[in-house]
């Protein structure tokens, strides 16, 4: 958020939030009102996190947090779920 504000991105006037990409590890700024904003948000990341994966730029038009949302992550998408029980 900080490197968001230092690029004159603010906090409820330009996205809703910024969240953990738990499963991937790595991070997305959601509900991002302009697709410029998302595209420059995404360069940002980027560049403090250079060896990450670029993650889709999209738009969801639904829900909670309607805008565009920018995201970088560092693990390997999986094919599908496996998840096992004991």
């Amino acid at each position: 958020m900080e490197a968001l504000e230092q690029s004159d991105f603010q906090w409820l006037s330009h996205y809703s939030s910024v969240d953990c990409l738990q499963d991937l590890y790595g991070i997305e700024v959601c509900g991002i009102h302009e697709q410029q904003d998302a595209i420059a948000i995404q360069k940002i990341l980027v560049k403090m996190f250079p060896n990450w994966r670029v993650g889709c730029l999209c738009h969801k038009d639904y829900g909670r947090e309607p805008g565009w949302k920018a995201r970088v992550y560092r693990d390997k998408p999986r094919q599908r779920e496996n998840w096992q029980t004991a």
